[in-house]
């Protein structure tokens, strides 16, 4: 397969966009995914300006503050149980954010969300009547490599096949396989490794990946820097372009 490495949160924290900085020269990154609501996204823009790499929206509901709406579950297995119940308040507030990068100049190919909560039931429908809206082509869905290492894999990736039909029902394209999510902010070696063997053959796997210069949110995303500046990261990926 070929495989995309996304950095997601980009324009979250300055340790998120000073890992991107250092990459993007390498080739290692393909697409930056960003967040329309972070606090350092003026130098996100200017990085996804400076690089040609694919853009996508890092659609935001369920990290504070955001653009136009508030009163959001607090807790991120809400969104899985009732997101439904929030559709319109996400489709207005997510629609502002994708504005937000247009309006920078930036042309967006592809759409997601932090902490994935776009595959939950009434949220998928949201993000592809938004793609279609925007004519945007590409929208993750999370189809997992391993999907019974953990219980949150089995229901994300259950969830993720639900939205991959209703993308392709309506001409919007998604990757084959989302990889990444079982090691999230902790990919190494020994995982990709592991997972060398579910990615061959043909179709298209996005690797999404959280590398800080400074821990953001877990103290191995400086780990995920070292790994991707690495001869062996190189390497390996030369094999899955």
């Amino acid at each position: 397969m070929k495989v995309l490495v996304t950095i997601d949160d980009l324009g979250m924290a300055a340790g998120v966009n000073s890992a991107a900085e250092i990459l993007l020269p390498l080739g290692v990154v393909h697409c930056l995914s960003i967040m329309a609501t972070g606090s350092e996204l003026p130098q996100a823009l200017e990085l996804a300006r400076s690089y040609d790499v694919a853009v996508s929206v890092h659609l935001n509901c369920v990290q504070p503050p955001f653009l136009v709406e508030d009163g959001f579950p607090a807790s991120h297995s809400a969104w899985f149980r009732k997101g439904a119940k929030y559709a319109e308040k996400v489709r207005n507030e997510w629609r502002s954010q994708i504005e937000k990068i247009l309006e920078a100049g930036l042309t967006v190919s592809r759409l997601d969300s932090h902490q994935h909560v776009h595959n939950a039931a009434g949220l998928r429908e949201v993000i592809l009547d938004l793609a279609v809206e925007y004519g945007v082509g590409t929208v993750r869905g999370a189809v997992l490599p391993d999907r019974f290492r953990k219980p949150s894999c089995f229901i994300l990736d259950m969830l993720g096949r639900k939205l991959v039909r209703s993308a392709v029902s309506r001409g919007i394209g998604t990757p084959d396989l989302m990889l990444g999510f079982s090691r999230s902010g902790n990919v190494c070696r020994d995982y990709l490794e592991s997972i060398d063997g579910s990615i061959e053959g043909n179709g298209d796997a996005e690797l999404v990946i959280h590398p800080a210069a400074v821990p953001v949110w877990a103290s191995t995303q400086t780990d995920e820097l070292k790994l991707m500046r690495s001869e062996w990261f190189a390497e390996w990926l030369k094999r899955h372009l």
